[in-house]
Formats: C-alpha cells, structure tokens, sequence
C-alpha cells in the first residue's frame, strides 16, 4: 500500500510524537516518583477491625445496631 502523501518534512515530526509522548509520561512519573512521600502498609488498620475503635456517628456504619 502506498502511504499518504504529506508536505516535506512533515513525516518525521509525525514519528516523533509518540516518542516525545511517551518521555513525557515517564518523566511526570519519575517527577511523581521522587517527590511524594514511601507508603507504609503496617501503619493501616486491619481490614476488619471489628470492635476495635470509636464507632462511627454518621454515614452507613451508624446505621447498625448497637
């Protein structure tokens, strides 16, 4: 198949947008990367923390009974 004609000079600049694309991604996530602050998962609450706490006095969980 014969590819579309475009002006000269124009097919390179083509090409390189999904290069540039991509090293913008990955530059805003090495950026993303850098600057935020390690997780650190044994500071979360068990996921069922049945009983263990203040109950909550407003949303879905109020709504159970005591």
């Amino acid at each position: 198949m014969n590819q579309p004609s475009r002006p000269n000079g124009t097919t390179g600049r083509w090409r390189a947008r999904p290069v540039f694309f991509w090293l913008v991604v990955v530059l805003l996530l090495l950026l993303d990367w850098q600057n935020s602050t390690p997780h650190d998962r044994f500071a979360e609450p068990p996921p069922l923390a049945l009983g263990s706490g203040p109950s909550a006095s407003a949303g879905h969980c109020s709504l159970a009974p005591q």
